[in-house]
């Protein structure tokens, strides 16, 4: 069944399947097979680069082996946050963690806030204790949503958050994309082959990341990080370094 494609795999401790979870991913309708194991191939494609991966929904009776475990990178469960023992049932997927070792986990809800029998709270704390990330697929904080739909960097939210976290990681078989100038077709440093307005647009797309880095660290450090990112935001739009100086 498995092939040698990275993989990301999908499981549930509630009433959603994961081949629904696969669905809203691609659109399309994966097959099973063999029994208890659903698989669909999908292209990520971003600006950087692109990658063939297996969406591979598994229900907890289909049995692993080392060979598929080693192809899983990214994993996905799908908690009941309208159950008490939402949090619990999670428990039955801890093998994948340490059989699998994916770089990529996240937890996700249909909805989860301080209403739900598992509050965001709680299933935050769960998410940073255990390296995964919280993501609501409707989320109903409204007034969240139209607070970050104002700041300047709008954060991504459902299934769409999903897809980015997806995308943000360094899949074994990606293969990264021809920039502009044609200088290499695998550079070392991707803003190097920018122009200064696609150099810019990547700045800035990376700003609210770069905030929440910047929050954990001492005074000192935040005030010497932020000046070479003011710096790296003046370069990038053609501005000159000894203009700086003078400030």
């Amino acid at each position: 069944m498995m092939n040698d494609l990275p993989s990301i795999l999908i499981v549930s401790s509630s009433n959603t399947k994961p081949q629904s979870i696969i669905k809203l991913l691609t659109k399309e309708t994966p097959v099973e097979y063999p029994p208890g194991l659903f698989k669909q191939l999908w292209k990520i494609d971003t600006k950087y680069y692109s990658a063939i991966v297996n969406l591979i929904g598994m229900h907890v009776s289909y049995k692993r082996n080392e060979e598929f475990n080693k192809h899983i990178e990214a994993l996905i469960i799908h908690m009941d946050s309208n159950k008490s023992t939402g949090l619990e049932e999670l428990k039955q997927w801890e093998e994948l963690e340490t059989d699998c070792d994916p770089e990529i986990k996240l937890i996700i809800a249909n909805y989860c806030n301080e209403d739900t029998k598992i509050t965001k709270t709680e299933a935050t704390e769960w998410c940073l204790n255990k390296g995964f990330e919280l993501i609501e697929l409707y989320p109903s904080d409204e007034q969240s949503i139209q607070n970050a739909e104002q700041d300047i960097i709008q954060e991504k939210f459902g299934i769409h958050r999903v897809v980015e976290a997806l995308q943000a990681h360094t899949w074994s078989n990606l293969v990264m994309k021809k920039f502009k100038n044609n200088k290499a077709e695998k550079p070392d440093s991707p803003a190097e082959d920018l122009s200064e307005e696609d150099n810019f647009s990547e700045l800035f797309s990376h700003l609210h990341m770069m905030k929440d880095s910047l929050q954990s660290l001492p005074l000192n450090q935040r005030k010497q990080c932020a000046e070479q990112m003011v710096s790296a935001f003046w370069n990038a739009i053609g501005g000159d370094e000894e203009e700086l100086s003078d400030l």
